[in-house]
């Protein structure tokens, strides 16, 4: 599924092309897809009536005009909106009065929304906010226009709680499951890891060393990297043989990767 013959890593846009357009909506992803990504990256969390939707912070406030509908709720957790509630959101205008109107992203919505064209890694967001949602995003993957976009382009969830990945696996166990990390965990962690089914680790570039690389690869998992927006960064990244880089600026790793030599 990679864009062309182009070498390297998958490049992966962060909450679509978060850099250029409002996070997690369908212009983000929309714009991912036009700048050559390979696959997008997302949130998801669950709305109060158990709907899947897409937001990354825990409040509305950053990222939506909650104030503005729900005055009295500006400051509510996001999950403690409705369905119905949240669909009223206007998700784009806080990035720019060209993106006003970009509604809250469902996952039933987002299939569509990257045109089935992208890879998709959906993060698990605070599990405990949302009691119930590996379920419902394993129950999401299996619906038709999920599989759809399946069967052209991977799929994985990701969370930094292991439990929630842990869950998750067991649910589905057809679909990937990647652990979220802060610093790669030591040799007997990623074994454990690999015994229980994980396909791969999702580090912080900034704490991933040529050490911490090679014990994800003895372990026997991929190894992803997360949110690497600096050209020098996202060289050595390459160079310590990550499989994804996940960046807000996807059009930047691209053009890295079709001038960086093999």
């Amino acid at each position: 599924m990679k864009s062309g013959n182009r070498p390297g890593p998958l490049v992966v846009g962060h909450r679509g092309n978060s850099g250029l357009a409002p996070e997690n909506t369908a212009a983000a992803f929309a714009r991912a897809l036009a700048a050559g990504a390979d696959m997008v990256e997302t949130d998801v969390r669950l709305s109060a009536d158990g709907e899947p939707f897409l937001c990354h912070d825990g409040t509305g406030g950053r990222t939506t005009n909650v104030a503005e509908v729900f005055p009295e709720r500006a400051d509510a957790p996001i999950t403690s909106f409705t369905a119905a509630e949240l669909r009223r959101l206007d998700a784009g205008g806080w990035f720019g009065e060209e993106f006003a109107g970009e509604p809250v992203l469902f996952l039933s919505e987002l299939p569509a929304a990257v045109d089935f064209a992208l890879g998709i890694n959906l993060e698990i967001k605070a599990p405990q906010e949302s009691p119930g949602v590996e379920e419902a995003v394993a129950a999401a993957l299996r619906e038709p226009d999920w599989m759809r976009l399946r069967g052209q382009n991977p799929v994985a969830v990701s969370s930094f709680d292991p439990e929630a990945v842990r869950a998750f696996a067991r649910l589905a166990p057809e679909v990937p499951a990647w652990q979220l990390v802060e610093t790669v965990p030591d040799a007997a962690v990623l074994a454990g890891g690999a015994v229980r089914g994980l396909q791969g680790i999702v580090a912080d570039h900034h704490s991933l060393t040529p050490d911490s690389a090679a014990a994800v690869r003895a372990a026997g998992l991929g190894l992803w990297v997360y949110t690497v927006n600096d050209t020098a960064e996202m060289s050595r990244m390459i160079d310590l043989g990550a499989d994804a880089l996940i960046t807000d600026f996807p059009a930047v790793l691209v053009e890295l990767l079709e001038v960086k030599p093999n």
